[in-house]
């Protein structure tokens, strides 16, 4: 799952495309521009399909830099949810299982025949 996200860093918002998004963290994607790892960093995550947005503190488990993207490289930063409100979490979790469910349903009749992909 894909959702918007907003590192804080220095006091101002770096923007990036949250991947990999699960119940207990999320690969941040976006343009390397430099710097070093930041090890424990205030999140915003716009949640997809949901008019909400939750905050969260991801500490890095890893940080990579990848070939790619419009500067000829991505960066890769890894971060596990370590600190946000229950409520955004109960939230962020619904969210990944109904997402969940609903893409291996549909798997499941595309693989038995009841429509075709688009």
């Amino acid at each position: 799952m894909e959702a918007l996200c907003w590192e804080l860093v220095d006091r101002h918002e770096v923007s990036g495309l949250a991947v990999d998004l699960s119940t207990m963290g999320l690969r941040v994607e976006r343009p390397y521009i430099g710097g070093p790892t930041r090890h424990q960093v205030p999140l915003q995550i716009e949640v997809p399909g949901i008019d909400e947005v939750m905050w969260a503190r991801g500490d890095a488990v890893f940080d990579l830099v990848v070939p790619g993207g419009p500067t000829g490289l991505v960066r890769r930063t890894g971060y596990h949810l370590t600190l946000a409100a229950g409520r955004d979490l109960r939230m962020l979790k619904e969210f990944v299982f109904e997402t969940h469910k609903t893409r291996t349903i549909d798997d499941d009749m595309l693989e038995l025949g009841y429509w075709h992909a688009s």
